[in-house]
């Protein structure tokens, strides 16, 4: 990984939503196309309502729009924000412009999470614990605790974007329809 560019965040939540999308970006350099969904996400990604967390979480600061970086995961983004509490804990917090799947966050938001807390981790020399979703389509704040086994998983899910980077090859993945029907790359996709 030593001569390769670094990846993003972003890269890490589309591969864990479905492996061919960072085939098409960074092999094929293929653009997604924006859908009306997106667009719609895109103009009313606002700040989360933290007021409800606070009492709970006891911040000491909160820090918006912070681009972190790790030179050892070849790895960098741009988290919406971070609560710092008055214990010293540092909490990511993303803002989603979709629903959470039966209470719970989506896969690729918590694999999204899990790596903005890894480049906390890095860049702050602390450990992250846990993290918050803020789903605005429906006004819900989820916590999610977040594992050294999360933390591990999402460190070979970096590997594995590198390895499709390097290979060339695209990767074998089985058809969702929920999930395809809404993909702003499934007129690229074979299935």
């Amino acid at each position: 990984m030593e001569d390769a560019p670094y990846i993003t965040v972003v890269d890490v939540r589309d591969y864990a939503y479905c492996p061919r999308v960072v085939y098409f970006t960074h092999v094929l350099h293929l653009k997604e196309r924006i859908t009306e969904a997106m667009q719609y996400g895109k103009e009313h990604h606002e700040d989360p309502p933290l007021a409800p967390l606070m009492p709970k979480l006891k911040p000491k600061c909160v820090i918006k729009n912070v681009e972190l970086m790790s030179s050892k995961l070849k790895l960098m983004g741009k988290v919406d924000t971070i609560v710092v509490t008055k214990h010293g804990e540092y909490i990511p917090v993303e803002v989603k412009w979709s629903e959470p799947r039966q209470g719970k966050p989506r896969r690729q938001h918590k694999a999204q999470l899990i790596a903005y807390a890894l480049l906390i981790e890095e860049s702050y020399s602390t450990t992250v614990k846990r993290a918050v979703i803020y789903y605005s389509r429906v006004g819900r704040l989820i916590e999610m605790p977040i594992t050294s086994q999360d933390k591990r998983q999402v460190k070979r899910m970096i590997k594995q974007i590198y390895q499709v980077i390097r290979s060339e090859e695209m990767p074998e993945v089985k058809f969702k329809p929920k999930q395809c029907v809404d993909c702003g790359y499934k007129c690229y996709c074979q299935l």
